[in-house]
């Protein structure tokens, strides 16, 4: 059941998500010109991110000092993590995702 206990870690892997995503935009400040528009999507998809890592951990039944591992280093490799969790899911549920690219062409 998802307590109150879990909502504080929630909110503690968000933001670790948060900071790892901020953190590897500004180490990649040399190549892009900061924007606060990029500023702001990089926050979002990374808050976004940690929150699917997040439920991905509870799934997993991981130690409760796991998901903040697992969601700050999602937010740092931002979309590349994404893909990943999809991966993931495609393969507990069964979804064969190539199937569906093979359709489209």
């Amino acid at each position: 059941m998802f307590g109150i206990n879990n909502l504080f870690d929630a909110l503690i892997s968000v933001l670790l998500a948060a900071a790892g995503g901020l953190s590897r935009l500004l180490y990649n400040k040399d190549k892009t010109k900061l924007k606060l528009s990029k500023i702001f999507s990089e926050l979002f998809i990374a808050c976004f991110i940690g929150v699917m890592f997040f439920l991905a951990t509870l799934a997993l039944k991981l130690d409760s000092v796991w998901p903040g591992i697992v969601c700050g280093a999602a937010g740092w490799c931002g979309p590349q993590a994404f893909n990943f969790l999809l991966k993931l899911v495609s393969k507990k549920t069964g979804i064969n995702l190539e199937d569906d690219k093979d359709k489209k062409d």
